[in-house]
């Protein structure tokens, strides 16, 4: 027995040391918080685009079956206008070495207000026994100055009554590694991010909780500083009162601040000379149950709010606060008519404000509140083999149907294990 605890312990040890070597040679990653989307744009967010996102997201049973799940993929993406694509991709694939060691690969990106580089994470754990587990985390890259590590401690046992605890430092190697310029970090960016799930008779509860430190980099040759901090919340309640019978609530909110200023700039409005505050938040309260043996219904009410305060440091002419309000309320009914076929079906009609508050006295303001209605149509194709679906979707306008009635179309695929 002794022997075999040491051999355990010694594979153990040799994990770390190959983990700790892939982290100090290349690596990179950014799974949920600062993710090297430093620079500083415009918002693009049309009238109609919470409904638009609303109607793309998985359905609240996909949701917990995902939730749920050892491990799987998933992606989801449709039309947000004619020129930009609301995408949601997750990826979570575990292996186990033995009993006690998994290692994991994860990925997490989703866009819906500016361009998100793609992230994932690799993740060593060890589990001694069922209450509690230590990980260590990283991801190999080319390029060693934006190697990341870190660790996590988890207590209890995915999916349910569980608290894990992670610390990632990010870019760490970047001021020791970097031979391209003379930029340097003063702090490193450092992620904090705490969740967390709990299961007590019929009631579910889950939250996640990221915190990005305040970090600076400074670029001396281009006299440029970049300065960034942000935390993200994220929360679900639920009440199961039956088979696929749920009343909930869930509920996201962000605040990204971000500022890039030099003295150098040649040009005027640069894009080095901007500070951005991002605000959003998310709830949305939902009422499923069945509505015959092959029919299954969801009620919602949501309500979106998203912010971008723009200061263009250079000329003020520039600078503003836009908001995006929506109050919808939508319903989906789910039509099995086969083993392995649905059609889904969604109505959202949403109260919707868009407004452009200008600093500058000398522009107008813009503001323009509206009503929204579409009309969602899709085909799931279930693959019971493989535990996965694949959905086919389109929308359609129904506010200004005769004008312009095609609303978009959406695909999305889920398959877990």
């Amino acid at each position: 027995m002794v022997i075999y605890r040491l051999q355990k312990f010694s594979t153990f040890a040799f994990l770390i040391i190959v983990s700790f070597s892939l982290l100090s040679v290349p690596g990179s990653s950014k799974v949920q918080a600062f993710d090297d989307a430093s620079k500083i744009h415009h918002s693009y967010l049309n009238q109609e685009n919470f409904l638009d996102i609303k109607s793309y997201q998985f359905h609240k049973l996909k949701e917990d079956e995902w939730f749920e799940s050892p491990g799987g993929w998933r992606l989801t993406g449709g039309s947000m206008g004619l020129d930009l694509l609301y995408s949601h991709l997750e990826v979570r694939l575990p292996h186990a070495l033995s009993n006690e060691t998994t290692v994991f690969f994860r990925a997490w990106q989703e866009e819906f207000y500016e361009i998100k580089p793609f992230r994932y994470l690799v993740e060593v754990e060890w589990r001694p026994n069922e209450w509690a587990a230590f990980s260590l985390l990283g991801m190999p890259e080319y390029d060693k100055r934006k190697a990341d590590q870190g660790a996590n401690i988890t207590l209890g046992k995915r999916p349910w009554n569980f608290l894990r605890f992670q610390q990632l430092f990010q870019d760490l190697y970047y001021n020791e590694k970097n031979f391209y310029d003379n930029s340097y970090y003063s702090p490193h960016p450092m992620e904090n991010n705490m969740e967390g799930s709990f299961n007590w008779k019929n009631w579910r509860a889950r939250f996640s909780y990221v915190l990005d430190k305040t970090f600076k980099q400074v670029f001396p040759k281009q006299s440029l500083t970049v300065t960034y901090n942000a935390k993200d919340t994220s929360a679900v309640l639920d009440h199961h009162y039956g088979h696929q019978r749920i009343a909930g609530l869930s509920w996201r909110s962000f605040d990204i601040r971000k500022r890039r200023e030099t003295t150098q700039s040649t040009e005027t409005a640069s894009p080095d000379n901007r500070e951005q505050q991002l605000l959003y938040s998310s709830a949305d309260f939902y009422w499923l149950h069945p509505v015959s043996t092959t029919m299954h219904g969801t009620l919602g009410l949501r309500e979106d709010h998203f912010r971008n305060y723009f200061r263009q440091l250079d000329l003020d002419y520039d600078s503003y606060d836009f908001h995006l309000w929506t109050l919808q309320l939508y319903g989906i009914l789910r039509h099995q008519t086969a083993t392995d076929r649905f059609w889904e079906y969604g109505l959202y009609a949403g109260d919707t404000e868009k407004v452009t508050n200008y600093l500058n006295a000398a522009r107008t303001d813009k503001s323009r509140r509206k009503h929204e209605v579409k009309l969602r149509v899709s085909k799931e194709f279930r693959y019971l083999s493989n535990n996965s679906a694949l959905m086919l979707t389109t929308s359609w306008n129904i506010d200004d149907f005769f004008n312009d009635f095609w609303d978009g179309g959406n695909i999305s695929y889920q398959r877990t294990f």
